[in-house]
C-alpha cells in the first residue's frame, strides 16, 4: 500500500476493524517525525532572532556631528549643557554616540527653555538631519531663531516699614536687573537671593522678599516689582557649643567671628563654621540658629563631631630620581592643649634620608596666623655633594583675605659637607658650614587646587640673607627667588605656564663659589627642566658633575587633556639655564626641551610619566638627549 493511501485510510471512519492497527502505525510515524520537526522549528526561530538582532544592529545610527547656529549673546556651552543628546568626541579613537531622535526632540524643548531663561520668549528652535554612509551616520544641525528679547520696562522696589531711605538705593545696587536692559529669569531669581542676603547682613534674617514679573509678549516688555518686608532686626545672642568632649571650648570660641550684641549677619555664622572646621580638630560642624522674638536675639549653636587626634601614616613610592622612597609619620593634634599639632616624619630615598619634627602653634597674632618650630636632621647624597645637616627653623606666618600669605623664618643651620665636586680655598680649610639665616616670603594663590590645579594663578616671592654675627666668616649673600604659575581651562584642555627666576648676590669679600653648595641654584629633573637629569642643568666640572650656580631662569608650558576614564596626557615645552655668576642671565644660552607624558589620576594626585627630548644639546649632551621621568603629582 502506498503511503498517501495508507494515511488516508487511517482517517476512514468506516473501517473500524483496522482502526487499532492503523492507529499504532500512525503513532509510529508521529514519534519518528516529531523530534525532527521540533528541531527545525527551533532552528528557524533562532535564526529569525539572530537576523532580527542583526537587522536591528544594522539600523543603529551614529552621530557624526552636531552644529548649533543662530545663537547671539548666549554661549553655545550653555545650550550644550542643557542637552541629553551626546556630542561626538574630538578624540578620534572614541566611538561616535548613538542617535536617538526622541532625545533630540526633548532637547529642542530644553533649548527653548534656556532661551526663555535669558529673556527670549518668542524664540524658535528647529533641527535638520543629514543622513549619510547608507544611513549609518547622521549630521545634526540645530537652528536657533532667538528673535528679540523681552526688555525690562519698569523696575520698582518698595521696602515696607519705617526703614531708612538708603535701603531702597542699596537694593538697587545689588540687583542685576536694570530698566531698558534684557530681562532674564536667571537675573530675576538671582536678584531675589541677593536682596535676601543684603537684609540678612543688616540684621534682618527673616526678611520676606516678594516679587512679580508681568511679561507682555506683544510689546516684548516686562514690568518687575519687588516688595520687601524686613521684619524685625535681630542681634547675636548666646553662643552654644555641643559635641566637644575632648577639645576645650575656648579653642572653638576664638574661631567665632561675632560677639553677643553684634548686629546679626548670616555670613559671619558661616565664616565661624568654616574657621572651626579648618582647625582640623573636627569631622563636621553644623550651625543652628534660634530666633528669640521677645529679646530680638539669635542664639547660635555650633554642633561638632570630634575627629581622631592621633594618626600614623606610612607611604611608599617610586620616582626616577630618588628611586624607592618611603615615609613614616606620626602626628598628634591638640598636642599639650591649645590646638597645637606635633608631627614627626621619617623618610628614606636614594637621595636623602632624614628625621623631621614640626610643632605648629595657631593663633600667633590672631586668627589665620601661626608659629611653627621645625627640627630637620637629614643626610643628602645629591649629584653635587654629600653631607649631613641639622636645621632648626622657626617660622611665623599670617594669612590675609584667604589667598595672601606672608611668612618669615629664622634658620640655624649646621652642615657637615663630606664631599662635593669643587672646593674653594675657604671650603678646603673647613669641613663644616654654620649659618644663621633670616628669610621673608610672600605667596599669592588663587588656584582651584593644590594637587591638580586647572585655573588660577600663584605668585611666590622669597628672599634670604645670613646673619653675620653667628655665621661662618666671609659667607655673606642675598638670595632672591620669584615664581609665577598660571592655569586656564579651555574646552577641557588645561593650559599651564610657569616662570622661575632666581639670583644670589655675594656681599663683601665672599666669592661666588663660597656660597654653600646646598644654597646654590640647580635645575633639571622631573619637576624642573625635563631635558636634563636631576640637578644637571647647572655649571658642570670636567667630570660632568653639577656645581650649582648663582643665577637661574626656568620656564615651562604644558597642555593637559584627558584620554579616557582616569588616564590623561600632556605635551610640554621647557626652557632654562643656571649660570655661575650673579645676574648672569643670557637668553642666548637657554636650553630647550619638548616632550609628552601620561597622567593617571588618583586620590593622592596624578601618577605621571614624562618623556623629554633636549632640542639644542651641546657637546656630550648630544649623546644623552632623551629623558624619562616617573613620579607622583604634576610637574607644576
Amino acid at each position: 500500500m502506498e503511503r498517501d493511501s495508507f494515511i488516508s485510510s487511517c482517517f476512514d471512519r468506516k473501517d473500524y476493524r483496522n482502526f487499532p492497527h492503523k492507529f499504532f502505525l500512525m503513532h509510529r510515524l508521529v514519534t519518528f517525525f516529531l523530534p525532527g520537526l521540533l528541531f527545525l522549528l527551533a532552528l528557524s526561530s533562532l535564526t529569525s532572532g539572530l537576523n532580527a538582532e542583526e537587522a536591528e544592529k544594522d539600523e543603529t545610527v551614529f552621530i557624526s556631528g552636531i552644529r548649533i547656529k543662530g545663537l547671539k549673546d548666549i554661549k553655545t556651552e550653555k545650550v550644550k549643557d542643557s542637552m541629553i543628546t551626546p556630542f561626538p568626541s574630538r578624540k578620534f579613537w572614541k566611538d561616535p554616540p548613538e542617535f536617538n531622535e526622541q532625545f533630540l526632540e526633548d532637547d529642542i524643548k530644553r533649548i527653548e527653555q534656556v532661551l526663555r531663561e535669558h529673556g527670549y520668549y518668542g524664540s524658535t528652535v528647529t533641527y535638520t538631519l543629514d543622513f549619510r554612509d547608507r544611513n549609518r551616520k547622521v549630521d545634526i544641525e540645530i537652528t536657533v531663531d532667538q528673535g528679540d528679547p523681552v526688555m525690562v520696562k519698569t523696575l520698582s522696589v518698595a521696602v515696607l516699614g519705617d526703614q531708612p531711605d538708603d535701603y531702597v538705593s542699596d537694593v538697587a545696587k545689588v540687583m542685576i536687573l536694570e530698566e531698558g536692559e534684557t530681562f532674564s529669569q536667571i537675573s530675576y531669581q538671582r536678584s531675589k537671593v541677593l536682596i535676601t542676603e543684603l537684609f540678612s547682613e543688616r540684621g534682618y534674617p527673616l526678611a520676606d522678599v516678594k516679587s512679580e514679573a508681568i511679561v507682555n509678549l506683544r510689546s516684548r516688555e516686562v514690568n518687575v516689582e519687588f516688595a520687601i518686608d524686613p521684619g524685625q532686626q535681630y542681634y547675636f545672642g548666646d553662643v552654644i557649643f555641643k559635641g566637644n568632649s575632648n577639645i576645650a571650648t575656648r579653642l572653638l570660641e576664638r574661631e567665632i567671628e561675632h560677639e553677643k550684641g553684634d548686629l546679626f549677619s548670616l555670613s559671619r555664622t558661616q565664616k565661624s563654621r568654616a574657621n572651626i572646621f579648618e582647625t582640623g580638630l573636627f569631622n563636621s560642624v553644623i550651625v543652628d540658629t534660634d530666633y528669640d522674638e521677645q529679646k530680638l536675639e539669635v542664639q547660635t549653636t555650633y554642633s561638632v563631631t570630634e575627629r581622631k587626634l592621633g594618626t600614623i601614616r606610612f607611604g611608599v613610592g617610586y620616582a626616577t630620581e630618588d628611586n624607592l622612597r618611603a615615609q613614616l609619620s606620626w602626628s598628634q593634634k591638640n598636642f599639650l592643649d591649645g590646638g597645637k599639632t606635633l608631627q614627626v616624619t621619617s623618610s628614606y630615598s636614594s637621595l636623602t634620608r632624614g628625621l623631621l619634627a614640626r610643632l605648629d602653634k595657631p593663633h600667633l597674632i590672631g586668627r589665620n596666623s601661626s608659629l611653627a618650630f621645625l627640627l630637620d636632621v637629614r643626610r643628602d647624597d645629591f649629584p653635587g655633594y654629600e653631607g649631613l645637616s641639622f636645621d632648626f627653623n622657626s617660622t611665623a606666618s599670617k594669612e590675609f583675605f584667604d589667598y595672601l600669605t606672608v611668612f618669615s623664618s629664622l634658620n640655624v643651620l649646621y652642615a657637615d659637607i663630606e664631599s662635593q665636586v669643587l672646593r674653594t680655598p675657604i671650603e678646603s680649610a673647613r669641613d663644616s658650614v654654620f649659618l644663621t639665616v633670616v628669610d621673608l616670603g610672600v605667596e599669592y594663590d588663587v588656584t582651584d587646587s593644590l594637587i591638580n590645579p586647572t585655573r588660577g594663578m600663584r605668585l611666590f616671592l622669597f628672599a634670604e640673607k645670613p646673619i653675620q654675627i653667628t655665621s661662618s666668616n666671609r659667607t655673606d649673600y642675598l638670595k632672591f627667588l620669584a615664581e609665577l604659575r598660571y592655569y586656564k581651562s579651555i574646552s577641557g584642555i588645561v593650559l599651564g605656564k610657569r616662570a622661575t627666576i632666581g639670583n644670589i648676590s655675594t656681599i663683601g669679600d665672599t666669592d661666588p663659589l663660597d656660597v654653600p653648595i646646598f644654597k646654590r641654584f640647580f635645575a633639571g629633573g622631573s619637576a624642573s627642566m625635563r631635558g636634563y637629569s636631576f640637578q644637571h642643568l647647572s655649571p658642570l666640572n670636567p667630570d660632568r658633575d653639577p656645581l650649582g650656580g648663582n643665577s637661574m631662569i626656568v620656564g615651562n608650558a604644558e597642555a593637559r587633556f584627558g584620554l579616557f576614564n582616569k588616564l590623561g596626557a600632556v605635551v610640554f615645552f621647557d626652557y632654562g639655564n643656571v649660570y655661575s655668576k650673579s645676574f648672569g642671565f643670557s637668553v642666548f644660552d637657554l636650553r630647550y626641551a619638548a616632550g609628552a607624558g601620561l597622567r593617571y589620576h588618583t586620590i593622592i594626585g596624578p601618577i605621571r610619566a614624562d618623556f623629554g627630548y633636549l632640542l639644542n644639546p651641546q657637546y656630550e649632551e648630544r649623546n644623552d638627549r632623551f629623558k624619562i621621568f616617573i613620579s607622583i603629582g604634576q610637574a607644576f
